[in-house]
């Protein structure tokens, strides 16, 4: 048995790239949109596709939908990831009307700062949140460093998942 075949696995796994969403504040918000531009870039820097939705809806072969909350619906359903910066408006309806999904919400990494998350845990929508906090980073303050290697963490694990399912098939189907 050669060694060499377990660092093959490793290579292969880091290699899978996955369509990533990244949602967040708008150029509004200086602060938060510098950090957006971190994260994509740090996902392209490692061969993902990552995006925003501001990007996608003048993106395809087709025009995008009358409304930008359906044509977000599609963004969403594409993505293999949705990193959500939770922290405007526009956050708040992309969590309340698209992220009430759980085909959404399983790929979903949502970053939100512990203030934020106590006044939402108290609200009337704080029993979902409660119900969904699997994918619910929730930290001090929006840090770029911590946030990179919290997504760095949560892309490795599904890379892992996903060639060890494939590797599973694969020896399946060979029985």
């Amino acid at each position: 048995m050669s060694w060499e075949i377990i660092d093959k696995h490793r290579s292969k796994a880091r290699s899978i790239s996955f369509d990533i969403l990244i949602w967040g504040p708008s150029n509004d918000d200086s602060l938060m949109y510098s950090i957006r531009k971190e994260i994509k870039e740090y996902c392209l820097k490692f061969g993902h596709s990552a995006k925003f939705s501001e990007e996608l809806i003048n993106e395809g072969n087709y025009k995008s939908a009358p409304n930008p909350l359906t044509d977000e619906f599609f963004h969403a359903d594409a993505a293999n990831l949705i990193i959500v910066l939770y922290k405007s408006r526009g956050t708040q309806t992309e969590y309340d009307r698209i992220l009430k999904y759980e085909r959404f919400y399983k790929k979903s990494l949502i970053f939100i700062e512990s203030g934020t998350y106590k006044k939402i845990s108290r609200s009337i929508s704080g029993v979902e949140w409660l119900k969904n906090s699997e994918n619910l980073l929730i930290i001090n303050e929006f840090n770029s460093m911590e946030i990179l290697e919290k997504i760095n963490n949560h892309i490795e694990e599904l890379q892992f998942t996903q060639y060890l399912r494939k590797l599973e098939i694969d020896i399946l189907s060979k029985k």
